[in-house]
């Protein structure tokens, strides 16, 4: 049986659905970039601790991240990460995860707290 209609095109029941995305070879200049800017900059800002305040201050500063990142609310609330926000400086900053990532106004979801505290502690 041929995979293609009679107008060429190909049959989606054989081949299934394509994406986009994975017919895309390259992305913008800029892609790289944003994708690792974070992580560029908490480089910079712990490089830039070190030669002015000593070994101390990024090693402290990476701790006090990583204890942010691990602290929560219950499952069926979402955090805002305002304590990491605060460490990196860019609690005053409005930037496109602030208007358009906001979860409160396009996904709520209605889980029950108990069965979510279950599911983190792996209850069943």
């Amino acid at each position: 049986m041929d995979s293609s209609t009679y107008t060429g095109l190909p049959n989606k029941l054989f081949q299934g659905l394509s994406s986009v995305k994975s017919t895309l070879t390259t992305g913008h200049i800029l892609e790289k970039s944003e994708t690792t800017h974070v992580q560029n900059n908490d480089t910079f800002h712990h490089q830039m601790a070190r030669n002015v305040l000593g070994i101390q201050a990024p090693l402290k500063l990476k701790t006090e991240l990583q204890i942010a990142n691990k602290l929560g609310r219950l499952p069926c609330l979402p955090s805002s990460r305002l304590m990491v926000d605060v460490l990196r400086g860019t609690n005053e900053d409005i930037s496109f995860d602030d208007i358009l990532n906001n979860q409160r106004e396009f996904g709520e979801l209605q889980v029950d707290p108990h069965l979510a505290m279950d599911k983190q502690d792996r209850l069943f």
